[in-house]
């Protein structure tokens, strides 16, 4: 939340000027949505803490204050790159820091905060890249390893961290798709019957998706599940009664919690557009996901994120275990801090990076 308050305190004010301040359609409405979407998330990020008792920041800190003076010294193609740039950046890193705490609080008021907080993000950052102003190069964060031996990749010039997004999104599809189309039929509960239908129908709309943005990219994708998906598909199709509207909403919200992080890292950091289609559609179905499974009242707290679905890793274990202080959960919630942190220690050589090339293209 504090993180949140602090990037309003600089991202409101600057694009509230930007309107006056360039001739750019594009940028023009780009600071017109973000003024407007961050000024709403502002005065509910303030009703919130005040419901939780948490006292945020109200002044706007030296470093910020010096990015504030140090745009309004820009003009004309060296403002609208540097803003383009410098916002797209700081906006990708609160994305990854608000998608670990969707996908892992168990505070109903955080929760709604960094759901609204995510939705925003999505619109915005998208509004920014079309923009065409974006310096590709600013987009870089903290990144694990892409893990794809597992799976033949045509495309050699695609970037690994992309290659792993579209396997993942597949794999997830291809065990959540049967898995939804059954419990639609079979389970108990008409809520959760309806939720199943419901994903079952958008997990074709996000397989076709990858498809297309693998096509394109010239990566052949696995044609099964992992050994551990299998699992867990098999404990939903084992159950009956109660027991399976419970198993069906507990694995699947587990499975998105854990995959939408990485998800999210992908959509703040590729510069390629195929995988990025990718990881948007993928985001915004998770998103959606969660908050329909969570909707059945079935979802349990230690069911909010499973241990990470690497590729060619099976597990032994198929049921979500609560994560220990040096597990994936907590290191990613770290690293999205420290990734907060970098973005904003950065920002001030970046607007002046972003400037200094704006002028040479002159």
């Amino acid at each position: 939340m504090v993180s949140l308050r602090q990037a309003d305190s600089w991202l409101i004010p600057v694009s509230k000027e930007v309107p006056t301040r360039t001739t750019n359609a594009g940028i023009s409405n780009a600071g017109r949505e973000i003024f407007e979407g961050h000024s709403r998330l502002d005065v509910d990020l303030l009703k919130a803490a005040t419901d939780l008792g948490v006292v945020l920041p109200n002044d706007v800190s030296s470093e910020h204050q010096s990015l504030i003076n140090e745009m309004a010294g820009r003009t004309g193609d060296n403002h609208d790159r540097a803003y383009a740039t410098i916002v797209r950046q700081a906006q990708g890193g609160l994305l990854v820091m608000a998608t670990q705490t969707r996908a892992t609080t168990q505070n109903t008021t955080i929760r709604t905060l960094a759901h609204q907080t995510l939705q925003m993000l999505i619109r915005t950052m998208t509004t920014l890249e079309n923009t065409g102003l974006v310096d590709p190069s600013a987009l870089e964060l903290v990144t694990a390893k892409a893990q794809v031996n597992a799976v033949r990749v045509i495309g050699q010039s695609v970037e690994p961290s992309d290659r792993e997004l579209l396997i993942l999104l597949a794999q997830h599809s291809l065990w959540q798709k049967p898995a939804s189309r059954e419990s639609s039929d079979r389970a108990r509960d008409a809520k959760v019957r309806k939720v199943a239908g419901q994903l079952a129908a958008e997990h074709s709309q996000l397989t076709a998706t990858v498809a297309e943005s693998a096509r394109q990219l010239g990566v052949d994708l696995p044609s099964e599940p992992t050994t551990e998906q299998k699992s867990w598909a098999n404990a939903v199709s084992s159950s009956s009664g109660d027991e399976l509207d419970r198993m069906y909403a507990n694995l699947l919200r587990a499975a998105d919690g854990s995959l939408i992080v990485q998800v999210a890292q992908a959509r703040a950091t590729t510069k390629n557009l195929p995988a990025r289609t990718a990881a948007q559609t993928g985001l915004t179905l998770l998103l959606k996901h969660m908050l329909l499974l969570e909707g059945t009242g079935l979802v349990k707290s230690n069911s909010l994120q499973m241990t990470d679905p690497a590729i060619a890793q099976p597990k032994p274990n198929s049921s979500p275990q609560p994560q220990p202080d040096d597990s994936p959960t907590s290191i990613g919630f770290l690293t999205g801090i420290a990734v907060l942190v970098a973005a904003a220690a950065g920002t001030l050589w970046l607007v002046r990076a972003v400037g200094h090339r704006g002028e040479h293209r002159r």
